[in-house]
């Protein structure tokens, strides 16, 4: 029998990856709302998530928090990126902003959350890449159209589920957030 862990969030493209990827759990989605606090520090938003998040469900979980950081805006958006990406500038723009400003180099950094109801525990992780000159690929969600990791000429978006998941932070995430788990439980 499998160890449950409970995901709070509402992008079912994490869920999905939690699912492929830790395969020694069986993952509980709940799906809610969780108020996100204006911070440039995602450590700092992640604990704040899933304190909420234990707090509605009484119940050990985790969440996670991503920012991407982009050098020609001084890492500008950090972990503001989903309001920037798709409610304001969007992948066309910030092309061309990198492209202007002729900087290229950006971060994408994921924090992961866990509160067991004592002890908030995080893990990160983070990749280094460029901005293409012009949003490429069809595959993946979000930023992936613009994100093209140190050691590749595609984006994220240009890649199959496989391919990205050799370079994305999720894989080395998850793996982190696995040996986290097998040490508390031998505390």
């Amino acid at each position: 029998m499998k160890n449950k862990l409970v995901f709070v969030t509402q992008n079912k493209n994490k869920v999905i990856d939690a699912q492929k990827m830790l395969k020694n759990y069986e993952i509980e989605h709940i799906e809610f709302d969780v108020p996100e606090i204006q911070s440039l520090n995602i450590e700092e938003i992640a604990s704040f998530k899933v304190k909420y998040a234990y707090e509605q469900t009484k119940t050990p979980c985790f969440v996670w928090d991503v920012g991407l950081f982009l050098e020609c805006l001084n890492d500008f958006p950090g972990p503001l990126v989903k309001w920037y990406f798709t409610k304001t500038v969007g992948p066309e723009k910030t092309c061309k902003i990198a492209n202007l400003f002729s900087q290229h180099t950006c971060r994408w950094t994921t924090v992961l959350a866990y509160y067991d109801g004592e002890q908030t525990h995080f893990v990160e992780e983070t990749v280094f890449g460029t901005v293409p000159t012009e949003p490429r690929g069809e595959n993946g969600y979000d930023w992936d159209v613009i994100f093209i990791p140190d050691g590749e000429k595609r984006t994220f978006a240009e890649m199959t589920y496989e391919e990205k998941a050799e370079f994305a932070v999720t894989k080395k995430l998850l793996s982190k957030f696995e040996d986290l788990l097998n040490n508390l439980d031998k505390k």
